[in-house]
């Protein structure tokens, strides 16, 4: 069978993307952190049971060897360290083929696992994005119930910069009425600032049916009000629901200029809304400042 690994990020062509050309590859299915506005519940089976992928390293070598150049993205449908990786160390074993190979990457991640690849990924071309949503330990824990605490993802981006690796945070997704307080949102900026992160990246909650039952399941006297935003006065793209323009317009220029005052970069991912003031939207233009 011939299995591929090595995808073109995107395959969908989603029309508010603005995201460069790279790849895509996960190395494990599945994510345990169980996050109630995970999207990957509409589309892959058994997705709170992680499982590695079969063969992963041998056919990504393959695929690594006749592949053009451009940088990878890991990983945008499971976390990239779940518990497992401690014993497996399939992600380590997948940054020390781009490295091998000469493939940027860029990291995405909840964990704070990833300190321990921080030698491997100071010494390659890489950038690393972990998403903290607030620093709120009651919310958090409601929205992100089995991931690590904002507490250690803050650690966990103290210590990368230690190992001078470059770091963008995902503030990502702000759900209305829920982590869209502005004085608590300036509070968690202040504090990416004095870890000197390289730029925030964010976006608005896209509804699915899917996952808009969780968030009202969790968030029960918050859930009428998100029902009008989204499913009253939001706009279907793709099969998923956005709140009203300005309702994000409001959200993402408060998060723009609050990080603008700390001289953060920032960009929106897949709004369509003309507030980047990074060279990228993905951070992917931080990866030529690393060896």
């Amino acid at each position: 069978m011939d299995v591929k690994y090595l995808h073109s990020f995107d395959p969908w062509n989603f029309p508010l993307c603005t995201c460069p050309p790279k790849y895509s590859i996960d190395p494990y299915t599945g994510c345990e952190h169980r996050c109630i506005y995970c999207y990957i519940t509409s589309y892959i089976r058994d997705p709170w049971r992680v499982r590695p992928k079969k063969d992963f390293l041998k056919y990504l070598k393959r695929d690594l060897k006749h592949a053009p150049k451009m940088p990878v993205s890991m990983s945008n449908s499971s976390d990239p360290y779940p518990k497992m990786e401690k014993k497996l160390l399939l992600t380590h074993g997948t940054l020390e083929l781009l490295k091998r190979y000469r493939f940027p990457v860029l990291l995405l991640t909840k964990s704070d696992l990833v300190i321990q690849d921080a030698f491997l990924l100071s010494t390659m071309q890489s950038v690393v994005s972990i998403t903290i949503t607030t620093m709120d330990e009651n919310v958090a824990k409601k929205l992100e119930p089995f991931a690590p605490s904002p507490k250690k993802r803050l650690k966990a981006i103290e210590e990368l910069k230690e190992w001078k690796i470059k770091v963008a945070v995902r503030v990502d997704p702000i759900i209305p009425g829920i982590n869209s307080d502005t004085e608590k949102l300036r509070e968690l900026i202040e504090t990416l600032s004095s870890l000197d992160v390289d730029q925030i990246i964010s976006s608005v909650y896209k509804a699915k049916p899917d996952n808009f039952k969780r968030v009202c399941g969790v968030f029960k006297k918050e859930c009428e009000y998100l029902r009008y935003l989204y499913y009253e006065k939001g706009t279907v793209i793709r099969g998923n629901r956005y709140a009203p323009m300005k309702v994000r317009m409001e959200i993402l220029k408060t998060l723009r200029n609050l990080a603008t005052r700390q001289n953060i970069p920032f960009s929106v991912c897949r709004e369509g809304l003309p507030l980047n003031t990074a060279k990228t939207c993905d951070a992917s233009h931080l990866i030529s400042k690393n060896p």
